[in-house]
């Protein structure tokens, strides 16, 4: 049982598009950066797919608190693209955004590849989940997503939001998914995050097809954190659907993805 993180630039297709070699010295900064952070959380660096970053903690050198390990670096990451510049289409520095996706489970670890080559890496369901939850972020609009095992295994060492449950493409099965905030250990963050408890509170009503009261908690949300919340719009999305056009007996408040 391990924990593994995906990580990818928002955009960088057409940033690289956009600045054809000049992507290297924009790419090294961040990779170097990511790196650091993760390495300084006993991390052991998978391989670089292009602007992607595949990690995983609790192999080769055990660690019991790999979930833990791995949320830091997430969020040490975060951290360091925010001094982190590309240039911009009219010449000006424009900031990077980075998301990331991580899941905790049973895996397969060691040298696995071909005849010709290996490569010391992670395989399996567990793998291949916090792949896409790296992707939903995009849904969401959130950084940091982790699964349901992450958060258990992490415990009280993280805040989190409960975002939603979902079915994500290619699998079967649901599984919660969280919004990772802040270590619990940062008073100053635990101090501006009010907001959650509004929007878990819209996703409890959510859940009990209390549609009205769900729409008025999440439009809470959206107001009461800074900058607005795209998951609470997302949330009111569905609940206006829901409403307009009620679910059958055996509805289940799952959020299916169409795609990867």
């Amino acid at each position: 049982t391990l924990t593994v993180f995906f990580s990818d630039l928002a955009g960088f297709t057409s940033l690289s598009e956009r600045l054809g070699p000049g992507i290297v010295p924009v790419l090294t900064e961040y990779l170097s950066s990511a790196s650091h952070a993760i390495l300084e959380q006993g991390g052991t660096i998978d391989k670089f797919i292009g602007d992607a970053v595949m990690a995983f903690w609790g192999a080769p050198v055990a660690n019991a608190l790999h979930a833990e390990a791995a949320c830091r670096a997430a969020l040490s990451c975060q951290r360091a693209i925010t001094s982190l510049r590309a240039p911009g289409e009219s010449g000006e520095a424009s900031p990077l955004h980075l998301r990331i996706g991580i899941n905790t489970g049973a895996m397969l670890v060691g040298n696995i590849g071909s005849e010709e080559r290996l490569n010391y890496t992670v395989i399996g369901d567990s793998v291949n989940l916090a792949s896409r939850l790296e992707s939903i972020n995009k849904l969401y609009g959130t950084a940091i997503i982790v699964g349901e095992a992450t958060r258990e295994a992490a415990g009280a060492s993280i805040m989190v939001r409960e975002l939603d449950k979902v079915a994500v493409f290619g699998r079967l099965g649901s599984t919660a998914i969280f919004e990772l905030l802040a270590m619990a250990d940062d008073a100053a963050t635990r101090e501006n995050l009010f907001w959650v408890a509004i929007y878990e509170t819209g996703l409890a009503a959510y859940r009990q097809r209390r549609w009205d009261d769900a729409i008025h908690a999440f439009g809470k949300c959206r107001a009461g954190r800074p900058g607005g919340d795209r998951a609470s719009d997302l949330m009111i999305e569905h609940c206006k659907a829901l409403k307009a056009n009620p679910p059958s007996a055996g509805w289940a408040a799952v959020t299916i993805m169409g795609a990867k």
